[in-house]
């Protein structure tokens, strides 16, 4: 594991602002638009402004067969779990499906620990992730049942959160042993993929929207493109390269901190004492999974 630098945190931070950000962004996006055509536009604007960047510093789309089975891996792991989360945060919370996201530092753990040669997983690393899990299953055990989602809702979008999760990791850990080409080359193609996939899927099964340029929802959409899926993509793809899957992975346990103070001051929801109690908790695992992964890099 490489040594993280003032910068790699940096560019973390950054990455849990444009991430965090998307869970309140749907809540306003879900009013004029299905969850499919939200992750379809979003895939799209984010795609031109990513190609338009490509094209401008001269380099073009990747090219080769194994190059382009990696990014339409890469691209599938970025649909699916934008769908998810907008489907699964229609019937909860911001808060909880920030948290729920929060699960996927242990697949990714695990899964670099097999494929990573430099993110071999030892005890403190380990120890830190249960403590952070601790902390996500205090905010999440003692949420009061005040919604009026049928429970099976519930259950079904807190297991769609849960698989947004895994999915993302599972991207994390793409990126980090796929083909070297360039970073521009890697974003504009998985996105490319990626938005050709979820426009076609959205017109085939649900017709073409209905856009208001000036209207909140599209507004909503518009930013999730720009910054949620652009920026938050190449800032992803960068750190992930410099400082390893494990590394990004801990946006996980920062977003659920992030997404319930956002969605407490823009959509009114409640903030309780066990929710306090676990961001507590949750950053404690982050900084013994740092100390872990500092020991084995040494």
């Amino acid at each position: 594991m490489k040594n993280s630098s003032l910068s790699n945190w940096l560019y973390l931070s950054l990455l849990v602002v444009f991430w965090g950000s998307t869970f309140a962004l749907t809540k306003y996006a879900l009013v004029d638009f299905s969850p499919l055509w939200i992750v379809a536009l979003r895939l799209t604007i984010g795609f031109l402004i990513i190609y338009s960047i490509l094209k401008v510093r001269g380099e073009s789309l990747p090219t080769g067969l194994e190059n382009w089975a990696w990014l339409a891996l890469v691209g599938l792991t970025a649909f699916f779990p934008f769908f998810l989360i907008c489907w699964g945060t229609q019937y909860l919370d911001t808060n909880i499906s920030g948290i729920l996201f929060g699960i996927g530092p242990l697949f990714t753990v695990l899964a670099a620990h097999f494929l990573v040669p430099d993110e071999k997983l030892n005890m403190l690393k380990f120890f830190g992730i249960i403590v952070g899990f601790t902390g996500l299953y205090i905010l999440l055990s003692e949420k009061p049942n005040t919604s009026i989602i049928p429970n099976d809702f519930k259950v079904l979008s807190q297991v769609a959160i849960l698989l947004a999760a895994i999915g993302y990791s599972i991207q994390n850990i793409a990126v980090k042993v796929m083909p070297n080409i360039s970073l521009m080359q890697k974003t504009s193609g998985s996105f490319l993929f990626a938005s050709s996939f979820a426009f076609i899927t959205a017109l085939l099964f649900e017709g073409p929207p209905i856009i208001e340029i000036l209207d909140i929802s599209f507004i909503s959409v518009l930013l999730m493109g720009i910054f949620s899926t652009a920026m938050a993509s190449m800032v992803m793809f960068n750190l992930t390269k410099i400082a390893g899957p494990t590394f990004v992975s801990l946006t996980h346990y920062i977003l659920p901190v992030y997404v319930v103070i956002l969605g407490s001051f823009l959509l009114n929801e409640e903030v309780h004492l066990y929710q306090i109690i676990g961001m507590f908790v949750i950053l404690a695992g982050i900084v013994i999974t740092r100390i872990g992964s500092k020991k084995l890099a040494n």
